[in-house]
């Protein structure tokens, strides 16, 4: 940079070394390389964006299969529980029958919310570990810039 001097009659002047063209040509290089950087890591960064889309989509399309499934199960137990109870011979039959079913029914529901909160919890951890990835190397590059 240039630096000022004081000369015989007391005067500011400028060194002008600095503005040399090779000077010029290595401020021209370093900032081409850093734009180039930039360029390389926000590509990278969309790249972990589209990766992190991915993966909670692909999470988010097992939930709904699963839920899917599980209610189209659930729907068929309880029409067979109802046709049963409907063809008791006894009403303490038909209660019987109506108790065992929501007990099932109560047991596969909390496994159903364990399951859900699993799918959850991965499909988070997946979303959001290519994103993380690139936090770090945000980073590190700014560290690696400090003085």
């Amino acid at each position: 940079m240039a630096a000022a001097k004081k000369t015989a009659n007391g005067a500011e002047a400028f060194d002008m070394t600095a503005f040399s063209p090779e000077s010029f040509k290595e401020g021209y290089e370093k900032i081409t390389e850093g734009m180039s950087s930039l360029a390389d890591f926000h590509k990278e960064s969309l790249n972990a964006m589209m990766a992190s889309a991915g993966a909670f989509a692909k999470g988010f399309e097992k939930l709904t299969s699963e839920s899917t499934s599980f209610s189209k199960a659930a729907f068929d137990e309880s029409v067979a529980t109802a046709k049963a109870a409907a063809s008791a011979k006894t009403l303490q039959e038909a209660l019987e029958l109506n108790s065992d079913f929501m007990k099932a029914s109560v047991e596969k529901n909390l496994g159903q919310i364990n399951k859900v909160a699993d799918i959850w919890a991965s499909t988070a951890k997946d979303t959001v570990e290519p994103l993380t990835a690139r936090y770090t190397e945000l980073v590190e590059k700014i560290q690696s810039y400090r003085p």
